[in-house]
């Protein structure tokens, strides 16, 4: 009876011993899961200077001889580089829309809600009225990518 006995209380202490460490796993990965997604949610702050670009027009075309509703209005292609760890300033395209198309690099579009949506090599976009963002380069390799767009400016 005495050997059941110191049987029975080996395996309590060992059940406890168990229980209490399930405990503190748990409460690790609670701990680790709630670190983690306040990082993974982090608001992408927009960048207060602008850095690591260049643009070059390719061609500009006055559309208020060609379309008179659109005076002061300029179709534009240009090919804006923004090197490694470049980016641009938070900006809105209402009353310019434009279509971009990525040549080279990754083109990592931000918005004011903390969103970065990649665009890669041979992909397009349309941007409109409702859009507002900001452009990083975080890759290794400068982003290079082309613009057709109405634009206020030559």
């Amino acid at each position: 009876m005495k050997q059941i006995l110191q049987k029975t209380t080996r395996k309590a202490a060992s059940m406890k011993q168990t229980v209490v460490m399930l405990a503190v796993a748990l409460a690790i990965g609670i701990a680790l899961g709630m670190i983690g997604s306040r990082v993974l949610s982090a608001q992408q702050t927009p960048p207060t200077k602008a850095k690591g670009i260049t643009v070059k027009t390719l061609a500009s075309l006055d559309l208020g001889p060609e379309i008179p509703e659109l005076q002061s209005r300029y179709l534009r292609a240009v090919v804006p580089t923004y090197e490694p760890g470049g980016n641009g300033l938070l900006h809105s395209h209402k009353d310019r829309p434009q279509i971009l198309y990525v040549l080279q690099g990754t083109f990592t579009d931000c918005s004011p809600d903390g969103k970065c949506v990649e665009l890669h090599e041979g992909q397009v976009k349309a941007e409109g009225k409702d859009v507002t963002h900001w452009i990083e380069n975080r890759g290794a390799k400068p982003l290079i990518f082309l613009v057709v767009g109405i634009s206020k400016e030559p």
